[in-house]
């Protein structure tokens, strides 16, 4: 368990009464002052707690207790100071976002059973962190991999537009990325439920059937639907839904909430990638691809289209080579679509290799055979 707490204050007689009473049940550091704070922070361990004085020279306790929330957002921030009076206290919680606002003099057993609910407080925050990170990125992974299973190619679409969706989210400073790259990864899931055959003919210019072109207009909304069945990946289903979704002038000042901007931005960027990458795939030169996004504004916001100029995918550290099928690994980036002996695409071009992804291949080679040596860039 991480007992680790940072007691920052102006006075080092504070700060020794602190390590001298408190020792026993924590792990305590002191910081005499904001930026020495700060500078603890960047350069040792992670901590539970911060504990901050208010009034404090160069640096007021609320004025670091913001910076601690950006450079380490999951530490539990509390604040404690002799000066208690409500300005303090709005003004200490709207910046520093704190755990619990103490007034000096405060006894070692109310300091101590406030030091335990904040780092209960920091376990439940982190607790959270492995759950999203680990749990439910595993189950993503399960549903991309019956994706590039039954769909390759929307599962090599799905991989690249991920690729683009990123770096602009990154571009435009955008917080909770994950969701983006999410969206990008599950935005052909709804293709699962669709021939493989469709959108082939949609990369070739192939005329599709009015019955094919409702089969395909309906992908977003179906994927939309699986994944709103996940929790905590609302907002991603939402995204995924509109991703094809006509936005007039593009603006999303006047939506209400900052949530309902974040996933209209984001269905925006999901376009702008998706037409993008469908051009490419059929031959088109990326000078010519961008030239017909920047033509089209009704349909693609200019904003996205102009980052996605200076967006860059490159392969300069990856080498090319021809390897049999034994010797694929996870991470390798497909150069060629890799066939069955048959004449069936198993895996599309430009796809990042999975292991299940190979597993299948390995499968396959036993019953039908794979054309090899595969094009990789490893």
């Amino acid at each position: 368990m991480n007992k680790n707490i940072l007691f920052v204050d102006d006075e080092e007689n504070i700060l020794a009464s602190y390590k001298r009473t408190l020792r026993k049940d924590f792990n305590i550091f002191t910081a005499l002052g904001g930026y020495e704070g700060l500078e603890i922070i960047k350069s040792q361990k992670t901590f539970a707690v911060v504990v901050s004085d208010m009034q404090m020279p160069k640096m007021k306790g609320s004025d670091f207790l913001a910076h601690v929330k950006k450079s380490s957002p999951n530490s539990t921030r509390i604040m404690l100071t002799g000066y208690a009076n409500i300005d303090n206290a709005i003004d200490a919680v709207n910046h520093g976002s704190i755990f619990r606002f103490l007034t000096k003099p405060c006894s070692t057993e109310v300091l101590t059973n406030t030091l335990n609910e904040a780092i209960r407080q920091y376990q439940l925050i982190t607790a959270e962190k492995i759950l999203l990170e680990k749990t439910l990125k595993n189950s993503i992974n399960v549903l991309t991999s019956i994706l590039g299973m039954t769909n390759p190619s929307a599962f090599g679409r799905a991989n690249r537009v991920k690729r683009y969706v990123s770096q602009i989210g990154q571009l435009l400073g955008l917080k909770e990325i994950w969701k983006l790259d999410m969206a990008a990864m599950l935005s052909q899931i709804g293709f699962v439920t669709l021939p493989p055959y469709i959108l082939e003919k949609v990369y070739n210019q192939e005329i599709l059937s009015k019955k094919e072109q409702e089969m395909l207009a309906g992908h977003p909304a179906i994927g939309g639907e699986l994944i709103q069945q996940i929790p905590r990946l609302e907002d991603v289903a939402q995204i995924i839904r509109l991703q094809d979704s006509n936005f007039v002038d593009h603006s999303i000042k006047n939506l209400s909430s900052q949530n309902e901007k974040f996933i209209a931005l984001g269905a925006q960027i999901l376009k702008v990638v998706l037409g993008f990458d469908e051009m490419i795939f059929r031959g088109i030169s990326k000078q010519a691809a961008m030239a017909m996004l920047k033509r089209d504004k009704t349909k693609y916001n200019p904003r996205i289209v102009d980052l996605l100029e200076h967006v860059q995918i490159s392969e300069k550290e990856r080498m090319m080579k021809n390897l049999p099928l034994p010797h694929l690994k996870p991470t390798m980036l497909t150069n060629q679509n890799i066939m069955s002996k048959n004449g069936k695409m198993l895996v599309s071009i430009d796809t990042e290799l999975t292991g299940p992804l190979i597993q299948r291949l390995k499968a396959y080679d036993k019953s039908v055979g794979v054309v090899q040596p595969i094009k990789i860039f490893v």
